[in-house]
């Protein structure tokens, strides 16, 4: 595979095709040429992205490993951050997700007061490790939201 620099479009097509077992797998699996899969890791400004979006769109609805690196990609350039939801049926109720809230915010909130006192790395860590949990929680019940709104629960 080609040389990619971290954080390009270039890099997220080279690791959705190591997720996807590589080039050859991935030609093979699109039906297209090696030449023109290794292609999509190509930096080149006539056609920045190589192998176009709807292919990379078959892929990662193939193989969801190969649309994690799209995720995080395409949330990086909007702003945000990717964060994995898992399955809905993770929450079993609104309530019990909102206990769950309230205890990972909670605990989120008591780690990131004790960082911000100490400037520990050791605290650091732990608050953005409370963060995660808090930001999973929350996440999880807004799935849930979202699929009473849609009327899929």
């Amino acid at each position: 595979m080609r040389p990619t620099r971290a954080g390009t479009i270039q890099d997220a097509v080279a690791r959705c095709y190591r997720a996807a077992g590589g080039v050859e797998a991935v030609a093979e699996q699109l039906g297209l040429a090696n030449s023109t899969v290794s292609y999509g890791t190509e930096i080149n400004e006539a056609r920045p992205g190589g192998i176009g979006v709807n292919h990379l769109a078959r892929l990662a609805m193939t193989d969801p490993d190969c649309a994690l690196p799209l995720a995080e990609f395409f949330a990086a350039l909007a702003g945000g951050v990717y964060q994995p939801v898992g399955g809905v049926a993770e929450v079993i109720s609104l309530f019990s997700g909102c206990g769950l809230m309230a205890k990972e915010c909670g605990e989120a909130q008591a780690a990131t007061i004790l960082a911000a006192t100490t400037q520990r790395p050791k605290d650091i860590a732990e608050a953005e490790r409370e963060i995660e949990e808090a930001i999973a929680a929350l996440t999880k019940s807004r799935a849930v939201l979202t699929s009473l709104q849609s009327g899929a629960a």
